[in-house]
């Protein structure tokens, strides 16, 4: 049978971003006869190739090709193209008419190009659908310094680890999935029940026992698993003839790599997967991963010479591709001597050439269920909507909230406009703009007094700061400039509706606003141009209690305000955080 189709939106939105005459690879899932098309990649000079699918979480497939031009191809080179693919009977071949902004798709089926309909899926549709499974496991590796070694040593690991001697854990819970010929694979749960229900019953009961709704978009979609390795063998199991053990001498002189192999792998899976099947998906996440990890090392080897440092595995999330994407980078490399990769990169993914994507600072964190205690990332996302039915315009990125009384500090009255710039600062060294760390109130205190803006006596004082302070300290220390933008009464917010969607679409970077004796962070506005309303999201440095998301959502710390949230009879100055351009 032939199955239906659906594109991923985010596939859809950037298709014209591609050059005329482009070609390139889809990726998807196959799951209940629906092809699901995840991901894309265009050919381009020094790009990754057949490697980018080891970056892509397993599940996810080569399953066809795409064109973007005039809407004309030749169908035989397409068809040619289609028998790389082996996941599944029926690829898919994709084409999109710059002229016409039109996309149409084809089967192939018996031979032919088939046309056929799609839809398009959305990311929360997707996220509904299917959730990740994060494998943890290091091993160690040692070898001769020769890249036909480290080939050797890696393929050996692979090996290992696909030949059923490896057992997988998930956290908090008493679930094993063996290998082997154990009869049912599974040991700690009873039946076979999917990764959905796992999932669900691991999920934290909040108070008087009635579970907390889901407010967060992707950490309560990770499940944890660790890689355990056997140290006994299983009655039953056969390979090779035992005999007494050999060791081969060979006397030279030679270099040797020694490093811990960390994997750090990913999958992708339908929620309604039986946990009975989720041993091989694991193993091929891990055997991708080493795939990787292999492939970076060899391919810098003759760069690296005579020295090594240990390879870091980094996921990334880029909010306009709507998967993972992961990435390894030696501990050594900084960001300036992988530019050039990071460009290839976004040329290959169709991601603008504006905004980093995959430095270090970039990657997705994964944060456990209960959040207690843990500054939270992101809050704004879950909060229930505005409905000003206007052009919205939000923060982009990854930024954490800052508030009164962290980190065991009573600041509560006055330290609300340092709490925003906290938050401002967190932003940038998120988007891999500055690798300096979020400057605490006495580095902000102190900066103030070094440029001449206070007396030496503010250093530890409990004074307030206002916009034009939060401009000087990330001028000075980050070396961001921002844009001031003054309003005589909260009336006049209702004004700066363009300037502030603007501002969103353009920079993305969260704003800190100060106004009589209070601040807070504007992190996105819903502007309606017809009816002149306009509304605020508004994250507030005033909330006192634990970083618990479920609170801070559902009692207003984080959600949408009208126009009357500002005092009509206060002065109100905004600092817009101009972003630069660059990957």
């Amino acid at each position: 049978m032939t199955p239906s189709l659906k594109i991923s939106q985010k596939i859809i939105n950037r298709l014209s971003h591609g050059d005329h005459g482009s070609f390139g690879k889809v990726y998807g899932i196959v799951a209940k006869n629906n092809l699901v098309v995840l991901g894309l990649q265009i050919d381009v000079a020094n790009g990754d190739g057949q490697a980018l699918i080891n970056s892509f979480p397993a599940e996810i497939y080569l399953c066809g090709v795409i064109k973007i031009g005039d809407g004309q191809y030749d169908e035989q080179s397409i068809k040619e193209s289609l028998n790389e693919v082996y996941v599944t009977d029926n690829p898919v071949f994709i084409n999109y008419n710059v002229e016409t902004d039109q996309i149409t798709a084809s089967f192939h089926i018996n031979g032919q190009l088939e046309t056929t309909k799609f839809t398009p899926i959305n990311e929360q549709e997707i996220l509904s659908q299917f959730l990740h499974v994060r494998l943890r496991g290091d091993v160690p590796l040692t070898c001769e310094f020769a890249a036909n070694s480290v080939k050797e040593s890696f393929t050996n690991l692979r090996k290992t680890i696909a030949s059923g001697v490896m057992t997988f854990g998930f956290n908090k819970s008493s679930v094993y999935l063996l290998g082997g010929d154990s009869e049912s694979g599974v040991v700690g749960v009873t039946g076979n029940p999917s990764i959905g229900e796992l999932c669900d019953e691991s999920n934290e009961p909040s108070e008087g026992g009635a579970r907390k709704k889901r407010v967060q978009n992707y950490e309560v979609d990770v499940m944890r698993v660790n890689m355990l390795k056997k140290m006994t063998k299983e009655n039953g199991l056969v390979g090779g003839k035992e005999h007494a053990p050999l060791c081969v001498l060979d006397k030279k002189q030679c270099k040797t790599l020694s490093i811990t192999v960390s994997i750090d792998a990913l999958a992708m899976v339908p929620r309604q997967t039986k946990i009975a099947n989720l041993y091989e998906i694991i193993v091929e996440s891990a055997v991708r991963n080493l795939r990787l990890l292999e492939n970076t090392i060899v391919d810098k080897f003759e760069r690296l010479q005579n020295k090594i440092s240990q390879p870091e595995v980094f996921h990334f999330y880029p909010e306009d591709c709507g998967h993972f994407v992961t990435k390894i980078y030696l501990k050594n490399d900084d960001d300036e001597s992988l530019l050039s990769e990071r460009e290839a990169l976004h040329r290959e993914l169709l991601l603008c050439q504006t905004r980093p994507f995959f430095r270090r600072a970039n990657c997705f964190i994964f944060k456990s269920k209960n959040q207690g205690g843990e500054t939270l990332v992101n809050p704004h996302l879950g909060v229930k909507p505005t409905d000003n039915g206007g052009r919205v315009a939000l923060v982009k990125g990854n930024y954490l909230y800052y508030h009164y009384c962290q980190n065991k500090m009573d600041d509560n009255g006055w330290g609300c406009a340092y709490r925003s710039l906290q938050t401002l600062a967190s932003w940038f060294k998120c988007q891999g703009y500055t690798d300096k760390e979020v400057p605490t109130f006495k580095d902000i205190q102190k900066c103030l007094v070094d440029i001449g803006d206070k007396p030496s006596s503010f250093v530890g004082s409990r004074q307030w700061i206002g916009s034009t302070e939060v401009n000087y300290v990330l001028n000075t220390l980050l070396g961001v400039t921002s844009k001031i933008l003054y309003v005589s009464s909260g009336e006049e917010m209702a004004s700066k509706g363009p300037e502030l969607v603007s501002h969103f679409e353009n920079h993305g970077s969260p704003i800190m606003i100060g106004g009589g004796v209070l601040a807070h962070t504007i992190l996105g506005v819903d502007y309606n141009s017809q009816s002149g309303n306009l509304k605020f999201l508004i994250l507030d440095p005033h909330y006192t209690g634990s970083d618990d998301l479920y609170t801070v959502q559902n009692k207003g710390w984080c959600g949408w305000k009208g126009v009357d949230f500002w005092d009509k009879t206060a002065y109100y100055n905004m600092c817009l955080p101009q972003v630069p351009r660059g990957i």
